[in-house]
């Protein structure tokens, strides 16, 4: 009788297995970047969603996982995807990911230098065009001479 009850549970816990599997298969290949507000929960995200499926007894491969990280990345990131995939052999995972790593650090730099010097720019060009500060001055001159 115990055994009977046992292979039931086993054959229920193989069966929900397989489910799952399924579930984490089209989680794990459908997800991408844009979803995450950094690459670091992104490639968490996915290597989380590689140690759950190693978990019911469908591993993913590093180069798989690799793979997966670069096909999802947005557009600002690309040029870490096409290094990657033209790595022979593959980068391991946690070097993927060090490279994608600095790439948003570079990327993230660069936009808050940039957005300074539009700042700048901006202010500086509002300034030139707008002669008003120029009139009060001559205005102001005026009145003591």
């Amino acid at each position: 009788m115990a055994m009977a009850a046992w292979d039931r549970l086993r054959y229920i816990f193989q069966d929900n297995q397989h489910s799952l599997v399924v579930t984490l298969e089209q989680e794990f290949t459908n997800t991408n970047m844009e979803d995450f507000p950094n690459a670091s929960s992104y490639y968490q995200r996915l290597k989380s969603l590689s140690d759950q499926l190693k978990n019911v007894r469908s591993p993913v491969s590093d180069s798989r996982l690799v793979l997966q990280m670069v096909a999802g990345l947005i557009e600002a990131n690309k040029g870490v995807e096409t290094l990657v995939r033209q790595m022979n052999p593959l980068p391991l995972f946690y070097q993927a990911r060090s490279m994608l790593t600095l790439e948003e650090a570079g990327l993230s730099k660069k936009v808050a230098t940039g957005s300074n010097s539009a700042m700048v720019t901006t202010s500086q060009k509002d300034f030139d065009d707008n002669p008003s500060h120029l009139e009060n001055s001559n205005l102001n001159r005026g009145k003591k001479g």
